[in-house]
């Protein structure tokens, strides 16, 4: 790397190419970074990348950047992509590596000193963290808060102290979790932190549709917010459901009454309590479902006790 006079970064060329595609092709890869909240698209520049492998890319306005590559390498036509894209520079190596390291000392440092002079100004506001860029002339501040806040005494003061140009930006408390990353109750680390590119809507329904008690304090994440994995496996527990009669609904096919008393989502089966205190177990594939919406036993099953 080499900087201008202006403070401009000369980007080098890319070395160790891999095929070129079609004039009317584009080869592109995602990756990750700690300022966006999704991969984001990158000409791969002639580059062999495996996902994993950390590069420096064109971060824009003169900037490089450090990123992750998220998502394997791809040939897309050119139209889809009609306005230029960022471009992935090289593979970070041993020099890049140091300067990474050193920029999270001066993060950790600038931690530090921003929730001190949070605390001094009795601001609302809850630092989540601070990125550097890789040419140290910007940091990035992430906050989560309940409203608006003025923080702009609080970016004069830290550009002062810092020497650094300063940006605040505010996120929810679910890219707040994945920026901090951690543990959820079940032990492993959390879904946003390790793999999710994206946050999808997460409704009480999907609960619901899963037979789970709506209890606040086992359906929350450590963000406070209800879990994603509930939406992971939501959609085979919604088919599943349309197969099963509802709890308290009665069954007909078996000589007698026959009400559910149980569901069991995982196993697509019910319990069907029937009129003589017999308990009855019954697959999904035993049912058939009328068009006015009543189950009936395709056959006579064993099992009654």
């Amino acid at each position: 790397m080499s900087e201008a006079e202006d403070g401009a970064v000369a980007f080098p060329p890319a070395q160790g190419g891999g095929e070129q595609p079609p004039p009317d092709k584009i080869r592109i890869v995602g990756i990750s970074s700690h300022f966006e909240a999704r991969p984001l698209f990158h000409h791969v520049n002639g580059l062999r990348l495996r996902v994993g492998d950390r590069v420096i890319v064109d971060a824009g306005e003169g900037e490089m950047g450090f990123g992750e590559v998220a998502e394997s390498t791809r040939v897309m036509e050119a139209r889809y992509h009609p306005h230029p894209l960022r471009t992935v520079i090289r593979r970070a190596g041993e020099e890049d590596l140091k300067r990474l390291a050193h920029n999270e000392r001066l993060e950790d440092e600038a931690v530090d000193v921003c929730r001190k002079k949070i605390s001094e100004m009795k601001l609302s506001m809850k630092l989540i963290d601070v990125k550097y860029t890789y040419s140290r002339r910007k940091a990035t501040f992430f906050f989560s808060a309940e409203g608006r806040v003025d923080f702009r005494r609080l970016v004069k003061s830290l550009a002062g102290q810092l020497s650094i140009r300063v940006e605040m930006r505010q996120v929810g408390v679910r890219d707040g979790a994945k920026i901090i990353g951690g543990c959820d109750d079940c032990g492993r680390e959390l879904c946003c932190t390790s793999f999710m590119k994206a946050f999808d809507p997460i409704t009480v329904r999907m609960a619901k549709d899963q037979n789970l008690s709506l209890n606040p304090s086992r359906l929350s994440g450590v963000c406070g917010r209800l879990k994603c994995c509930l939406r992971f496996e939501h959609s085979h527990y919604a088919a599943v459901k349309k197969r099963l009669p509802a709890c308290k609904k009665k069954v007909g096919g078996c000589n007698c009454t026959a009400t559910v008393i149980r569901q069991d989502m995982l196993k697509e089966e019910v319990t069907l309590a029937l009129e003589g205190g017999e308990r009855m177990t019954v697959h999904a594939d035993d049912l058939t479902r009328l068009p006015s919406g009543q189950y009936t036993l395709k056959r006579p099953v064993e099992g009654a006790s």
